[in-house]
């Protein structure tokens, strides 16, 4: 059974309300890939009429996290093996850019909020909190990502990162729903791999790290269309 969307309070106009509302079910999997996604029904359960909603559809569509077929509407993206080492292609050069950028010019308000996030998704693994899971593992890495002071960069880095949402989130679910603490782990060791190359002021070793971690998620994404 599809779960209704829910509003939050945060004072934004309608479509980044509904921008909003959309990305965080399609974390939460309320929407996941594949769903079908109403305007008429999504703006009454978010108490907006469909003018933001279609407008909201159509940002999050341009940036591949929702699919628009004619005569079908929109849906969350659906992720094909195809596809899945062209992203990662992307990911290497928009990501690995930021990330050299930033490792030169991590400070310790910098490392500290990723050490903050490293912290925090150990929480959310006890917890079996996909969701925060999800959203600290975000903040490890955009910590460091919004540091390269260009603005268009991250901009695709974030649309990128985007794209693979629904299919991240389901993943991690997966894995908390099984108890599967192993890949947490391995994550968690690598980041804090990473935080200590950057407090040791050794960038060089940051980024080469921060490519490796990268690389080791392809194969779960495999792993996950595989047994779609």
């Amino acid at each position: 059974m599809r779960v209704p969307l829910k509003k939050t309070t945060l004072p934004r106009t309608a479509e980044e309300v509904a921008i909003t509302e959309l990305r965080q079910a399609i974390v939460r999997g309320d929407l996941p890939p594949g769903a079908m996604i109403k305007q008429e029904e999504t703006a009454r359960e978010l108490g907006l009429s469909v003018i933001p909603v279609r407008e909201a559809l159509k940002t999050l569509a341009g940036e591949g996290i929702i699919t628009y077929r004619p005569q079908r509407g929109y849906t969350v993206a659906e992720l094909h093996a195809e596809s899945l080492e062209g992203i990662y292609r992307v990911r290497e050069l928009l990501e690995g850019e930021a990330e050299q950028v930033g490792a030169h010019r991590i400070g310790p308000s910098g490392i500290a909020a990723m050490r903050a996030a490293i912290d925090g998704q150990r929480r959310a693994v006890e917890e079996r909190d996909a969701v925060g899971v999800i959203t600290s593992n975000r903040s490890f890495h955009f910590a460091l990502f919004e540091l390269c002071g260009n603005p268009l960069l991250l901009r695709y880095v974030r649309q990128t990162w985007d794209s693979l949402d629904p299919h991240r989130a389901l993943s991690y679910r997966r894995a908390v729903e099984r108890d599967d603490t192993s890949r947490h782990e391995q994550i968690d060791s690598e980041h804090v791999a990473i935080v200590d190359a950057l407090q040791a002021e050794d960038p060089e070793s940051a980024v080469r790290l921060l490519a490796e971690h990268r690389m080791r998620g392809l194969p779960s994404f495999h792993h996950y269309l595989q047994s779609e």
